[in-house]
């Protein structure tokens, strides 16, 4: 599993997980459906990774925003437990509401949208087990 974690864990939270085992529990073990459903996530990750990435560009906090919680409703058939969704959720969507803008942190979100794409990238080696 990728080292990704940029913020220590709250006490007593329990660790992201990096496989399908929800999805697939969740479509009764049809790795077609599961294979279908993987493909749409990275294809919709394709066209959001790209926009997200547009949006921290050009400080555009509201569009960052909605991205972020649109990417988030992308990943949740991986679960609310997966990195994916964990990554969204405590790293892009809590920093936001924490930090309230963009300014001064490009290495911050480069660094998480790079991480999110590795990890987009590698849902396809799980479908295979």
């Amino acid at each position: 599993m990728l080292a990704i974690m940029t913020e220590p864990l709250p006490n007593n939270a329990e660790a992201p997980y990096n496989n399908l085992q929800y999805l697939r529990d969740l479509l009764d073990h049809d790795m077609n459906a599961v294979n279908d459903i993987v493909a749409e996530i990275k294809a919709q990750w394709k066209k959001d990774h790209l926009e997200l990435q547009q949006a921290v560009d050009t400080g555009d906090v509201a569009e960052t925003r909605r991205l972020l919680h649109r990417i988030k409703s992308t990943f949740s058939p991986l679960g609310a437990g997966h990195l994916l969704y964990r990554q969204v959720a405590d790293n892009g969507e809590a920093f936001l509401e924490k930090k309230g803008t963009l300014e001064g942190d490009h290495a911050y979100w480069k660094k998480l949208i790079g991480d999110m794409e590795q990890v987009v990238e590698d849902l396809s080696k799980e479908t295979s087990r």
